[in-house]
């Protein structure tokens, strides 16, 4: 490996810890310190080390990685761990799908140029291109879910395996069918790469459409809510006019009763009546 593949390496894994912990910070509504960025980084550096050695450890580390940054998030942030643990696996599945898309195509285009200086360039360009559609990924997510302590934490159940099966799912193509990437290009690669390319735009646009689907059955959750707990003001309502309504009859009869036992008295003492009305 020369220099410039180490430097490049080490800033695209620097770059992928900053923009995965500020995207998480967002989505959780809470901020990370310093140390975190630095304890993230260092394990990305050490998992990135050990996943260069073969593809059954590459997919291990990605295991860890997922562990670490929920467990970062979970001791951090002061989340629950479910969602910690969500959030997380989000984070790099998102991660992991925009650079998949990118090598997609890559394997159809660099091939061509294999031996030029212009590689180089192409290289730098496509890990741009791969962060962009991160962070636009990124924020489409947060615009969907938010995990701030709110009514939806409760529920965040229903998203833990169809986040964990794109998850899963992703790394699966992405370390079976790039795990070897030839240097020359036949016509049955590159429409295997272009079908991959689709593939992983469907995995990205279920992903959006059920975090849309999760948004709504929430807030269909909280309008039932909302509605239960109306329906119960109401009823307290009613019966509290009930009882005001009791109240005043009562105390129309007793204003009545006491005037006429006043009318009475008034033509006893009249009549000067004296004992009969003191009697009375």
């Amino acid at each position: 490996m020369d220099y410039f593949s180490v430097l490049f390496e080490s800033l695209c894994l620097i770059a992928q810890s900053a923009i995965q912990l500020i995207f998480m910070s967002r989505l959780l509504g809470k901020k990370y310190r310093i140390w975190c960025f630095v304890l993230y980084s260092g394990v990305l550096f050490v998992l990135g080390f050990a996943a260069a050695q073969s593809t059954i450890i590459n997919t291990v580390a990605i295991g860890m990685q997922l562990l670490v940054l929920s467990g970062i998030s979970h001791v951090a942030l002061r989340s629950k761990y479910s969602v910690s643990f969500l959030s997380a696996t989000i984070a790099i599945y998102i991660s992991q799908l925009s650079f998949g898309l990118i090598n997609s195509i890559e394997s159809i285009i660099f091939p061509h140029f294999v031996g030029m200086p212009l590689l180089y360039l192409l290289l730098a360009f496509a890990t741009v291109a791969a962060f962009v559609i991160c962070i636009c990924c990124y924020a489409a997510v947060l615009s969907l879910l938010p995990l701030k302590e709110n009514d939806q934490t409760p529920y965040i159940g229903l998203l833990l395996l169809p986040g964990l099966f794109f998850f899963l799912a992703e790394v699966y193509l992405l370390h079976m069918s790039y795990s070897q990437v030839s240097s020359t290009l036949s016509l049955t690669e590159a429409g295997k790469h272009v079908g991959l390319l689709f593939i992983q735009g469907l995995g990205l646009a279920a992903l959006l459409c059920t975090l849309y689907a999760y948004q709504r059955i929430c807030s269909g959750f909280q309008a039932q809510s909302a509605l239960a707990s109306l329906t119960q003001a109401a009823q307290a309502q009613k019966v509290y006019i009930s009882e005001a309504q009791m109240r005043y009859e009562q105390t129309k009869a007793f204003r009545h009763d006491i005037k006429n036992h006043l009318l009475l008295l008034d033509g006893l003492l009249r009549n000067g009546q004296i004992s009969e009305s003191r009697d009375y």
